[in-house]
């Protein structure tokens, strides 16, 4: 392979689930570029949601551009090349009806079932355009373990763009599948998960990402839990699993349209 494009719904996701790979991959003389679909700059008003984030986040100014620096500075630890998307974070979306998808007064299911049929085609045209401009030999994407619906419309993105031009691997989404238990979901054509090997350097190289992304330590781990002993903990299990040594990260390689991974 000469060039791997990574699809990340949100500004960590490719890192905390798959930087071990990307690392490697980069490390192999391969060009690894990361486009984060849901990077666009929100501009005020916000949620009361969004702002309770913020305020979590301790990033009040200009959080979406602090956390592109974030991206920025934990790509390069793993070798890899960040591009941002336009597309708004769902806590930054408002419905039809100008309500918020998610606020601090509505519970997440209120906005699982809203269609956004003119944002998913949006959001394919430029997983298209990424494409053809970067001409990948494989497409790495979520898998959307944990139901979450920038996830959902990320991979259904990619799935759409990449048709049976260029085979497509979904990673399992971290840090969900450390709580739930991991299935693909039945929406394509997976094929057998692959657990990929990832080797000391490259796995010391997606903490020191992982640790870019200051702003969302406390959100994803809130009760202070030892970030690096899970995921070694987790990464282990896998590749025993599989019967590797040393560590893992899970991908599901996508059949469709006469594709295989």
């Amino acid at each position: 392979m000469q060039r791997v494009l990574a699809i990340s719904p949100h500004l960590d996701d490719a890192v905390l689930s798959a930087g071990g790979r990307l690392c490697e991959l980069a490390s192999e003389g391969v060009e690894v570029t990361v486009l984060t679909l849901f990077a666009g700059i929100p501009t005020p008003p916000y949620s009361l949601f969004a702002e309770l984030l913020h305020e979590e986040w301790q990033l009040p100014d200009n959080p979406v551009e602090d956390r592109r620096t974030e991206d920025v500075e934990a790509l390069k630890c793993l070798g890899a090349q960040a591009l941002h998307g336009p597309f708004l974070d769902i806590i930054y979306r408002a419905r039809p009806d100008g309500q918020w998808m998610v606020d601090a007064a509505a519970p997440p299911p209120t906005y699982e079932t809203t269609q956004e049929p003119q944002l998913s085609a949006s959001l394919a045209a430029a997983v298209t355009e990424q494409i053809a401009r970067l001409e990948p030999d494989r497409i790495l994407t979520c898998a959307a373990v944990g139901d979450h619906i920038d996830h959902r419309r990320t991979r259904n993105a990619v799935l759409a763009a990449a048709a049976d031009q260029v085979p497509v691997w979904c990673w399992e989404d971290l840090p969900y599948s450390h709580q739930l238990s991991v299935q693909p979901p039945a929406l394509a054509d997976f094929g057998r998960p692959v657990a990929e090997p990832v080797g000391d350097r490259a796995w010391e190289a997606k903490h020191q990402g992982i640790d870019c992304y200051r702003s969302q330590h406390s959100m994803l781990w809130p009760n202070g839990e030892d970030i690096r002993s899970s995921y070694d903990t987790h990464a282990r299990h896998l590749a025993q699993g599989h019967g590797l040594t040393g560590r893992a990260e899970l991908f599901w390689p996508v059949r469709l349209g006469g594709v295989r991974g």
